[in-house]
């Protein structure tokens, strides 16, 4: 496996959608990103644990059920505050989330990604979010061909509240190239596949 370079990323992006090797990250902020990942920033949609009226999550236990998915994380959507005027949105309140330490939350990412058949991808978390222990990289694995937002299970790990905005670089995406032949199916599949906002846990039988 190889990581794929800055240009290597461009030549990709730049391709026709229906191209087997084409790359899609949308929207992208610019292509003057690191000569080896891209910067991916935090979306508008959040789930958070409703501590108070949780006892204890059944990871297995029927969706529907108390314990089950359903119960576990409230959806709370936090509006994009840039280019939409301080009048209707104040970028300092609405367009944020508080992460209190020792908490964590799941996010999405505000870019769509579409990965070809020979490259998967991994989330990494940016060093700068590091040193304010902000943790991203739990579960950082992406498959070839996955369609939709990236869900983020975003750590507080320090000692004190961090503020997160929406719309701000939070983590990097490097892509890597598969050795070997890859199956050439341009479809959805997967437990998570062609997700928009911040997928619940769901468990295999």
């Amino acid at each position: 496996m190889s990581v794929l370079s800055r240009s290597k990323i461009i030549e990709r992006l730049k391709k026709a959608i229906d191209d087997p090797q084409s790359l899609v990250i949308t929207p992208l902020l610019d292509e003057d990103f690191d000569y080896d990942a891209v910067d991916i920033r935090l979306g508008c949609y959040f789930r958070l644990p409703a501590i108070s009226s949780i006892t204890c999550i059944e990871p297995f236990r029927e969706s529907h059920l108390k314990g089950g998915e359903e119960y576990y994380p409230e959806l709370v959507h936090k509006p994009y505050p840039y280019g939409l005027g301080e009048e209707t949105v104040d970028k300092k309140e609405k367009g944020t989330i508080v992460l209190q330490p020792q908490h964590a939350v799941l996010a999405s990412t505000l870019e769509y990604i579409k990965l070809p058949a020979d490259v998967s991808g991994e989330i990494l978390t940016k060093s700068s979010w590091a040193r304010y222990f902000i943790s991203i990289a739990s579960a950082p694995w992406i498959h070839p061909l996955y369609r939709g937002c990236l869900t983020l299970e975003i750590t507080n790990l320090g000692n004190v509240p961090v503020k997160l905005t929406v719309g701000e670089p939070i983590a990097q995406l490097v892509l890597i190239k598969l050795e070997g032949e890859s199956e050439n199916q341009d479809i959805i599949k997967g437990s998570y596949a062609g997700a928009i906002l911040p997928e619940a846990p769901t468990f295999k039988r």
